[in-house]
């Protein structure tokens, strides 16, 4: 998968996933407590010791899990490794007690896999569940629940055991030997039908990566200028009502071009776009992660500085005179910019942005009386 995905860092898709498997486990945490208590109150019949001790320990190891996620930081490449590994750890537990009951969960950790959208993760979480897959088998041999067929491997109908064997069929296992016929007759095929589940989860996987760009992509057609490649209006007026007046302070630098319309009149419409990209590609170099521009109209600028430091405002705006004397060098049509610029309370950023705004606006009025 990419480093990025429209903006959001590999990490940062990691620690949503992360997340989402975290909240699985509470949920098979839930799920064996309800078939816990159904036992013991003889809704199913399974033995209560054999049930308990392994309830017991696969929620001792669930619960590690989730206090394991609450104190390690979920954006570490590594954390989900150790969470499809403690996964795949508590399901090997249900399997070697519960046996034929447990045997569809040995699908799930390819499942928690696909998310990350990953095939290192995918074969990971398939070696694991192999791993799981003998461990449970001979683990429900030796210690789990009874599983005749494991005994007895059935390989007619029930019609037949009936009407030909008393009840009584041959016992194919040497029981000298469960370490080789436990693997050949039923590790073996349960990894190579596990083995056909990886096509269909790999398919999975791809339409996950595939819907969540374009849903990337839809956001951003809807929040981006198309021209400039800025934000646009919209998303500022969202910004401008949910985000901004939480902060502790703003900062608000606006941006008029001059005389854009006479370029459009006299010049042409492509002159004025070349002025308008010109703008707004000298901005682009003046954000990062605590700066975001918008397009609000069609030739003004607005930049919110999030809790800008001391002089960072004046900083931005000597950084933009000094990219604009590079850009007038090179460029045969003249570009007049208005900038004024304010700060103040998160709260009053609407206060702040008019005054931003009245100081740009003045600056304008001083450069149409030199004309």
């Amino acid at each position: 998968m990419k480093e990025e995905l429209g903006g959001y860092r590999r990490s940062d898709i990691d620690y949503k996933v992360n997340q989402y498997t975290l909240r699985c486990l509470v949920f098979a945490l839930a799920s064996t407590i309800i078939i816990w208590i159904g036992n013991i109150c003889d809704i199913f019949i399974v033995n209560n010791e054999l049930l308990s001790t392994g309830f017991t320990i696969s929620t001792a190891i669930i619960v590690s899990t989730l206090i394991f996620g609450k104190v390690v930081n979920l954006h570490k490449p590594w954390v989900k490794y150790v969470l499809l590994f403690t996964t795949t750890l508590a399901i090997t537990v249900d399997g070697a007690t519960l046996s034929y009951h447990a045997v569809l969960l040995i699908v799930f950790p390819l499942l928690l896999a696909a998310q990350y959208t990953s095939k290192k993760v995918l074969a990971y979480a398939y070696i694991l569940s192999i791993l799981g897959i003998f461990a449970s088998v001979m683990g429900g041999y030796f210690w789990g629940l009874c599983d005749a067929n494991m005994l007895l491997l059935t390989v007619e109908k029930t019609e037949y055991y009936i009407n030909h064997s008393n009840g009584m069929v041959q016992i194919p296992i040497n029981n000298t030997s469960p370490w080789y016929t436990l693997p050949l007759y039923y590790v073996i095929p349960r990894s190579i039908l596990l083995l056909c589940f990886l096509p269909i989860i790999q398919s999975i996987s791809k339409n996950i990566m595939g819907y969540a760009e374009y849903a990337v992509s839809m956001k951003q057609l809807s929040e981006r200028d198309e021209m400039t490649g800025l934000y646009n209006k919209n998303k500022y007026l969202k910004m401008m009502e949910k985000v901004y007046p939480k902060l502790d302070t703003v900062g608000v630098i606006f941006w008029d071009v001059n005389n854009l319309k006479r370029i459009n009149d006299t010049m042409g419409h492509a002159q004025g776009d070349y002025i308008i990209i010109s703008v707004s590609g000298i901005i682009k170099e003046l954000i990062d992660n605590r700066k975001r521009a918008y397009r609000i109209g069609g030739d003004e600028f607005v930049m919110i500085i999030e809790n800008p430091g001391k002089g960072e405002i004046d900083e931005v705006m000597r950084s933009w005179k000094r990219y604009l004397e590079q850009r007038k060098k090179f460029s045969k049509i003249e570009i007049s910019v208005s900038i004024g610029a304010a700060w103040g309370s998160g709260r009053d950023v609407v206060q702040v942005e008019k005054e931003a705004d009245e100081a740009m606006y003045q600056q304008k009025k001083r450069y149409h009386g030199r004309e």
